[in-house]
């Protein structure tokens, strides 16, 4: 028997089909430092030092976050994101990082909201608030008398009412006030918990008008202004709602004063000073970089970073500055703790790589020192200081940042396969160091990658070193070649999660790791003449044994040959004795 059906649009459902693997964007890092400003629960996406100065202000204490993102940008990054990292939990410190607070009081002379600046610091000092309670300029008036019990007026024109609007009903003998949940024609409707308490007369006459607060925030440079707030909960115009979502400079707090609406509105005052804010800069530990995972908009430092996904590399620029300024650095080996929790996360979750400064002032025996304190293929080291071409007074600077421009930079023009060295260093005009070719060698050799001055070439890094002991992984692209695929597949392969775990589903994951490698081997990232010398997928009962599969695991092995950079060239000259001996030249 044929059916037939009528014409139409019918929807042909499929079998979902995955995505193919492919891979992520790379070059992307995230900084901790010190800031003016911005906040410390949260990593930032910025993509522009233009940004980051309007996010984060610029700290005036010679400290380096600043300088590294700069250099990230003139290097060719495109974005980044970055962690503000302040002493805020008190560990026997006197100073924590404070956020600067005014609470401003109502009719009565209760505290009715609180004002507190965005994030910690001195800068929310210079905060002015002001309060006005300007006339309205919207008023309309009763068609129809209002009785006892309704929810509800008809007035002549709703022109500037919506839901949420706090209104005022009001004759020469009474007043009262709602929160309005529809407009609907000429009819303004509240709660029905909420009816008249007493009755309203069209000719009386009985005007109906819009009641709010408005709130300027200005410093130096910023000035925010919210109009017709009140204090309303339900009301879309709660003025806790719309400046927390708003705001780039405060935050504020209902405090529930007991005042009766509208008398719990802030009385007017003008260009209150918020105060109490304080840096919690010079007291920074260790810790405050390690951070800690207290769940969602209270994660801090390295740990509130674990599971960001877009992150490929880990850069702490102010380590050496907390290590000559802060108190709650004691000694080098603070720095130290810092810099082993970057590589174990990198080591760890192995998506990432950690881009590592060494100490201040350090000579090329002393840096060969503290690189010995590390064996990692997760990490690399730079060196020595450079000086920017914006500082003042030539004040070197570490050169993660920089740097960190430099893997973007190679990344965009052809891979994470691509060695980032033999790049110029932009924005730099000088090294805090000249390092003559014997330290250049030693230093390599011990797996510190060097900056040289070349006369006709610029400044450049001159170095692709790992601080690995192992020779396979000796390499920085290598690592990072490693990264990137196994950022890939671990993305790439999540939609296999509660699918049946057999054959048939091996066979698709290896299908797609090998069509996504033989892509990769075919635009340069693998080495070999043929794809089984580039690498090898399985994806089978041997792999995947009857325990993995009891355990809901299910297990993918890839082996892969990437390229390791050619970092001597050899010339071979060569001459025929008999023709310099005839004199002839050939």
């Amino acid at each position: 028997m044929v059916l037939s059906r009528p014409p139409g649009v019918f929807i042909e459902r499929e079998a979902p089909r995955a995505a193919p693997i492919g891979l992520l964007p790379s070059g992307i890092p995230c900084f901790f430092g010190l800031a003016e400003r911005g906040p410390t629960a949260e990593p930032l996406r910025i993509t522009s030092h233009g940004e980051f100065r309007a996010r984060f202000g610029n700290l005036d204490v010679g400290s380096y976050l600043d300088s590294a993102i700069d250099g990230f940008f003139l290097n060719g990054g495109q974005e980044c994101y970055v962690v503000r990292i302040a002493h805020l939990f008190e560990r026997g410190r006197k100073e924590i990082a404070t956020r600067a607070t005014a609470r401003l009081r109502d009719k009565s002379g209760s505290n009715t909201l609180q004002v507190q600046a965005i994030s910690e610091g001195m800068w929310g000092n210079a905060i002015r608030v002001s309060v006005e309670l300007p006339p309205s300029k919207i008023e309309t008036f009763l068609t129809v008398d209002a009785h006892v019990g309704d929810a509800s007026v008809l007035v002549k024109s709703t022109y500037g009412f919506a839901r949420g609007t706090l209104v005022r009903i009001h004759d020469d003998d009474r007043a009262t006030y709602r929160i309005l949940q529809r407009v609907d024609g000429r009819t303004l409707f509240w709660n029905e918990r909420e009816p008249l308490e007493n009755e309203f007369r069209s000719a009386a006459p009985t005007l109906v008008e819009p009641v709010g607060f408005d709130l300027t925030i200005e410093t130096h440079s910023d000035r925010e202004v919210f109009r017709g707030l009140n204090l309303a909960r339900q009301s879309p115009q709660f003025a806790e709602r719309v400046i927390n979502r708003r705001s780039r400079l405060i935050e504020v707090a209902n405090l529930d004063a007991m005042t009766p609406t509208p008398d719990n509105f802030p009385v007017p005052v003008q260009r209150v000073a918020l105060d109490g804010g304080t840096d919690g800069l010079y007291t920074v530990t260790a810790e405050d970089f390690i951070g800690a995972d207290l769940g969602p908009g209270h994660r801090y430092g390295l740990a509130g970073i674990a599971d960001l996904e877009e992150v490929d590399l880990l850069v702490a620029p102010d380590l050496p500055w907390c290590l000559q300024r802060s108190e709650g650095f004691k000694s080098s080996k603070d720095m130290e703790i810092v810099q082993a929790a970057m590589v174990a996360q990198c080591e760890e979750k192995k998506d990432r790589f950690a881009i590592l400064d060494l100490p201040p002032g350090e000579n090329p025996r002393g840096a060969m020192q503290w690189r010995r304190l590390f064996d990692t293929s997760f990490a690399a080291f730079y060196y020595p200081y450079v000086v920017p071409a914006n500082s003042r007074v030539r004040q070197p600077v570490p050169p993660s940042g920089h740097v960190a421009g430099i893997y973007a930079r190679c990344d965009a023009m052809q891979g994470v396969f691509r060695a980032p060295a033999n790049e110029a260093l932009e924005g730099v005009v000088d090294l805090e160091l000249f390092l003559q070719q014997q330290d250049i060698a030693m230093l390599n050799a011990e797996g510190i990658n060097c900056s040289q001055i070349f006369a006709q070439r610029g400044i450049r890094v001159w170095g692709a070193r790992t601080a690995s002991a192992d020779g396979a992984l000796a390499f920085v692209n290598v690592r990072r070649t490693l990264v990137a695929i196994t950022r890939a597949l671990y993305v790439g392969l999540q939609w296999v999660v509660f699918e049946n775990n057999d054959e048939s589903l091996w066979r698709t994951i290896a299908r797609d790791a090998t069509f996504f490698l033989e892509q990769l081997w075919r635009q340069g990232y693998l080495k070999g003449a043929t794809q089984e010398e580039a690498f090898l997928v399985r994806c089978d009962s041997e792999t995947n044994p009857p325990g993995a599969q009891n355990r809901g695991q299910v297990n993918i092995d890839v082996w892969l040959a990437p390229f390791r950079p050619a970092e001597y060239i050899g010339l071979r000259v060569t001459q025929e004795v008999d023709a310099l001996a005839r004199g002839d030249g050939t």
